[in-house]
């Protein structure tokens, strides 16, 4: 007989949408009205940076893409403004088999914009596409899946090869649920572009974009997580513009109602005089980091990626660039996990001569008396639309200076740097985690070199650290599971894979005057654009 293990919550029907959202824009001199709206039509323009890479959002890693993919096509799964896993699609959760199985319980309300019923078919067919080409991050959390079941139109089981106390939750979470009566017959779908013709069952469907200008989503007129059954909002569109601060000014003109992106530090003043514009402050489930790719040589050596570790002056970067508000970190697990934070662990201290000792002691030299090692030039590499990151690392180049470590300044459009980075062209990465919803699966992600399709951008191999991640993987007991998980954020700092900068508190600006109800999640990339905070929106009478 089946014994069967309770999820944390058994998901209430009333409960919960989507958990990542929405992006992207509209051009600096175009004319402000909607294409499709009458003078009754309530449009809600968010401004944003950057366009969108890839409509296909089973394979979609980007920030951008990821707020326009999740307001068309639903999650089992959200996490809410407590940072706690809520329902959206799925109304409840379970393991079985002693942990072997995962079982997912959908609600009956859902619908494509097509009007056919989202079904445990389309479940079990999104997974399945995602392993069989490895699209996206999501293909590691499934590593484990042996088969999948849909008995019925509303019960998913996931078959496991061995109990995996986070999939659940991580597979959840992640997991865009497309229609499989549009996909399923486009064949490869790590080709599939998606780009035209959209069928969603979120509480907007892209309708139309403008490259480089704007996206324009209408409602969608059956959404059962909005108070009425379907947004209060007929049509967003995200405009695009060249930089924050041109954004920043359109939202003061009133040509768009809220900046998808954060408000810089540096800026959030600007706003105060203003009682049109009001800053709702959310926390992160990301970190601030630096990541040292290992094809490089000379980044392969721990001495060097230790050594930049000490060149970088953390206390004086959360000062000048988040001005005091922010949390430095030590090893690669953000503080908001608490029970897995290994307290012992302190940062590396900053001391550039300490650094010039590691490094010569390491058989580096300045032969020409420059005041730099031979060798050791890097060029780091950042999103140039993210403001306190290219801070960072101008802050970097000039304390790596002291360490005598030349630094050049790489950073690049969003979508290059993405791009870059995933390809390992780069050899020191400057970014934000944007969401890790729980250890296990940051680890994996960032550091199994046989992650599928993730996010080892150090392009890691260590046998040491693939061992030590598939043994915590596998170990259902709770505090020996938050031992090993302790012992892995240790040798990850020792290593100095990473160097942790800090955890940031964001910004988010909007027209109070003009719109109300967004419901904020944590991090830069949930923050405000939700796809349920957009379905809670209301204009303002």
């Amino acid at each position: 007989m089946k014994k069967t293990v309770k999820g944390r919550w058994r998901l209430a029907v009333a409960l919960g949408v989507a958990a990542t959202l929405a992006i992207s824009g509209c051009g600096l001199n175009e004319d402000n009205s909607s294409s499709s709206s009458s003078p009754s039509d309530s449009v809600l323009r968010i401004g944003t940076t950057t366009d969108v890479s890839n409509f296909n959002p089973l394979q979609s890693l980007s920030k951008t893409d990821s707020w326009i993919l999740n307001a068309m096509y639903p999650h089992l799964l959200r996490i809410d403004e407590n940072a706690k896993k809520a329902p959206e699609l799925a109304k409840e959760y379970r393991y079985e088999d002693d942990g072997k199985t995962a079982v997912f319980v959908l609600r009956d309300d859902f619908k494509w914009t097509d009007g056919k019923p989202v079904v445990a078919d389309d479940v079990k067919f999104s997974a399945e596409m995602i392993m069989k080409y490895k699209l996206g991050n999501v293909a590691a959390k499934l590593t484990w899946v042996e088969s999948i079941e849909a008995p019925d139109a509303a019960t998913v089981k996931f078959k496991l090869s061995q109990p995996y106390a986070p999939f659940a939750e991580g597979v959840g979470f992640w997991m865009s649920i497309v229609p499989k009566h549009i996909f399923e017959p486009a064949g490869d779908l790590s080709k599939f572009p998606n780009d035209s013709n959209w069928v969603g069952a979120g509480p907007f469907v892209l309708e139309s974009m403008t490259k480089g200008q704007r996206y324009v989503m209408k409602r969608n007129e059956h959404y059962p997580l909005a108070p009425n059954g379907k947004a209060a909002v007929s049509q967003v569109e995200y405009r695009v513009y060249p930089d924050v601060n041109t954004m920043m000014l359109a939202l003061r003109n009133g040509d768009i109602d809220m900046m998808g992106t954060p408000v810089p530090i540096s800026a959030a003043k600007t706003f105060e005089n203003d009682e049109k514009i009001k800053l709702k402050k959310v926390g992160a489930l990301g970190f601030a980091h630096l990541t040292y790719n290992m094809k490089n040589k000379n980044l392969a050596a721990q001495e060097v990626r230790q050594a930049l570790s000490m060149a970088v002056d953390t206390k004086s970067i959360i000062s000048a660039v988040l001005q005091g508000d922010g949390q430095q970190m030590a090893g690669p697990i953000s503080p908001i996990f608490s029970e897995y934070d290994n307290t012992e662990i302190q940062p590396y201290p900053f001391d550039p001569e300490g650094a010039k000792a590691k490094l010569s002691a390491a058989g580096y030299k300045d032969a020409n008396n420059d005041g730099f090692f031979d060798e050791l030039k890097f060029g780091v590499a950042c999103d140039q639309s993210n403001a306190n990151l290219t801070r960072v690392v101008q802050l970097f180049r000039e304390s790596a200076a002291k360490a005598g470590i030349k630094l050049e300044n790489e950073c690049v459009e969003r979508n290059t740097f993405l791009t870059r980075t995933k390809n390992g062209e780069y050899d020191i990465d400057a970014s934000q985690w944007g969401v890790f919803d729980n250890p296990m699966d940051q680890l994996r992600s960032t550091y199994l070199s046989s992650n599928p399709g993730g996010i080892n951008y150090n392009l890691l191999k260590s046998a040491e650290v693939d061992a030590l991640i598939n043994d915590a993987a596998g170990t259902t007991d709770p505090e020996a599971f938050k031992t090993k998980i302790k012992n892995l954020d240790k040798v990850v700092h020792e290593q100095a894979y990473l160097t942790p900068l800090y955890v940031e508190n964001f910004q988010f600006a909007y027209n109070a005057s003009k719109f109300t109800g967004f419901v904020p999640s944590p991090s830069d990339l949930l923050g405000m654009v939700t796809a349920y905070s957009l379905a809670q929106v209301t204009p303002v009478k």
